[in-house]
């Protein structure tokens, strides 16, 4: 699905008791609290699926690029927390990513190569 590409949903569910339940939603904060049973194996989840969801580019991206790109003498970039392949299939879409430049060294990368390189910032969470 990442090589077309797709959004891709996935589904899934998990029991619990209705006292549990009340527990999570009375909770000062309960999507932090949901996250956490779920995340410490308390509470496991059944998958049920995933679909891909075609996610078309808007009508004048492809347009918008190519003028940054020639006329303007960008050099555009993507940041996107899609699959890479995925990042990748849209940014050729798009027009940011051209054929020749897929194997260039910094063309495309994950996340982790990208802070491996330029560092990263720390941001407090404030719940």
């Amino acid at each position: 699905m990442a090589s077309r590409p797709l959004r891709v949903l996935s589904f899934a569910y998990a029991e619990m008791d209705f006292a549990d339940w009340e527990g999570v939603v009375n909770d000062m904060n309960p999507d932090r609290a949901l996250e956490e049973s779920l995340s410490s194996g308390q509470l496991p989840l059944t998958f049920v699926g995933a679909f891909g969801l075609k996610d078309p580019l808007r009508a004048k991206v492809q347009s918008c690029i190519k003028y940054a790109r020639d006329h303007g003498k960008m050099c555009v970039r993507m940041v996107s927390g899609d699959h890479i392949e995925t990042a990748k299939n849209v940014a050729i879409k798009a027009g940011i990513l051209k054929q020749d430049e897929l194997h260039s060294r910094y063309a495309v990368m994950d996340a982790a190569e990208f802070r491996s390189l330029v560092g990263s910032i720390e941001r407090e969470r404030g719940d």
